[in-house]
């Protein structure tokens, strides 16, 4: 990661840009593995698991993800990254979540799985979100588009991998606390992982920001890490007060609640077609078209570095509404549209977790991100966690089981969502050149001391 010459590359990162990539893309999965993908690929094997353990009848509809809380925890993490590091608080949610999972693995009926949900979700969520963005955000911060096209790619790897991994251990001797072990012993291997070989940005390792030394940058004859000295300029009321932060937040917080609700029910909604006579067809569909997900993350974030995240988040709402009106009419179109309105649904949501920090980034730069996105991540994730109950609402006011109107709902937000963000202000919140001027004159103030 020592080159000397500007270069755009959506795989130029350098030999430790490339670790981070990849650490990143476990977080996602550790994540993942305990939140909708993956309780949604084992759900039925659990919940038949709790029922014969407890003596009562669990369905998998009752196993829903703790979504909202872990979201209002949110501002409590991105708080932690932005006054103690990202490393420090990567590695508490690491062994945090190690312990959590192995206590996880042990639940014996419905109570219990709904506190070890909670807890394992407080520390994924924090991984997935607040860590995941403050690595990327410091290492990456012009291309993070299609570095979080990368590493986003965590969350279809777990339906690729993780789900088929609980399956056997369901069908095998190990069962649901083999499966917790392995995982736990996972995060205790990431956890010294991230202890001893990350750091909170680039300038620690000797390498610069996205793998490029800019002919412009006024320090450009040191690696040395300004970030020590920065304090940032925003308070939560201040941001909680700023245009830009709202229409962020609603702008891709709307194709999140479109993501959840639509990709939670695709199943029940093929089923409903009358093409099926069983689950079985709908289940290999999406199993299928997961790695049209791993193509998506790439493909967005790709587009998000070479047209910038503004239009990219334009589109991305355009495409969903596109989509949704295909899923309207599913039932009326010949049986082969359910695999590809699913691979083109898969292929969107790859999208998702990488754009709205991106956005983030784009609008408040590299040093004042992380104190942004204490504020728009947790607010964004409350509005994804209501897509099911938006969904369920729409279909309700359609007069019952609607699919039309339920994905109509979506149809209508997305375009909301896709005019808010073409009106957010393509000028920057925070200039970083001249943070890193009034940075470098405080470094030399420091040294002559």
């Amino acid at each position: 990661m020592k080159n000397k010459h500007k270069v755009s590359s959506a795989v130029n990162f350098g030999g430790w840009g490339w670790f981070l990539v990849l650490i990143c893309i476990v977080y996602q999965m550790m994540y993942s593995a305990f939140a909708v993908d993956g309780i949604n690929g084992y759900g039925a094997s659990l919940a038949a698991y709790l029922s014969q353990v407890s003596g009562t009848e669990i369905t998998s509809d009752m196993l829903t993800p703790i979504g909202i809380i872990c979201c209002l925890l949110g501002l409590l993490f991105t708080t932690l990254v932005l006054k103690k590091g990202t490393k420090l608080v990567a590695v508490a949610s690491c062994f945090g979540m190690a312990i959590a999972v192995f206590c996880f693995g042990r639940i014996t009926n419905f109570t219990n799985y709904t506190i070890g949900l909670f807890f394992v979700q407080i520390f994924g969520t924090c991984l997935a979100f607040a860590v995941h963005h403050g690595f990327v955000g410091s290492w990456f911060p012009t291309l993070k588009g299609v570095v979080m096209g990368w590493t986003t790619m965590g969350l279809p790897l777990t339906s690729m991998i993780l789900v088929p991994f609980v399956t056997w251990c369901f069908a095998g001797s190990w069962g649901w606390t083999g499966f917790c072990n392995a995982l736990a012993v996972v995060l205790l291997v990431l956890g010294f992982v991230t202890l001893i070989f990350m750091t909170n940005t680039p300038e620690e390792k000797g390498c610069y920001p996205d793998n490029i030394c800019p002919e412009n940058r006024a320090h450009q004859d040191t690696r040395e890490d300004l970030t020590r000295y920065f304090k940032t300029k925003y308070s939560i009321v201040d941001l909680l007060k700023n245009k830009s932060v709202w229409m962020i937040v609603i702008g891709f917080g709307i194709p999140w609640a479109t993501t959840a609700g639509v990709m939670s029910q695709i199943i029940v909604r093929m089923m409903s077609t009358g093409y099926f006579a069983d689950p079985f067809g709908p289940v290999a569909i999406l199993s299928g078209c997961t790695l049209v997900g791993l193509i998506g993350s790439f493909c967005w974030g790709w587009l998000d570095t070479n047209i910038g995240t503004k239009r990219a988040g334009v589109f991305y709402n355009l495409a969903y509404v596109v989509f949704l009106i295909g899923m309207m009419f599913l039932h009326q179109m010949p049986v082969i549209m359910c695999t590809v309105l699913t691979a083109c649904l898969c292929f969107t949501a790859g999208g998702i977790p990488n754009l709205m920090p991106s956005m983030v980034i784009s609008k408040f730069g590299r040093y004042e991100f992380m104190s942004a996105n204490r504020v728009c991540t947790p607010l964004a994730t409350i509005i994804q966690s209501c897509g099911f109950a938006i969904l369920v609402l729409g279909k309700s006011l359609g007069g019952g089981n609607n699919w039309f109107a339920g994905y109509g709902v979506f149809v209508v937000l997305c375009l909301i969502g896709a005019f808010v963000i073409s009106r957010i202000d393509d000028k920057k919140e925070s200039d970083d050149a001249a943070i890193e001027q009034e940075l470098l004159e405080k470094a030399k103030s420091h040294s002559a001391k």
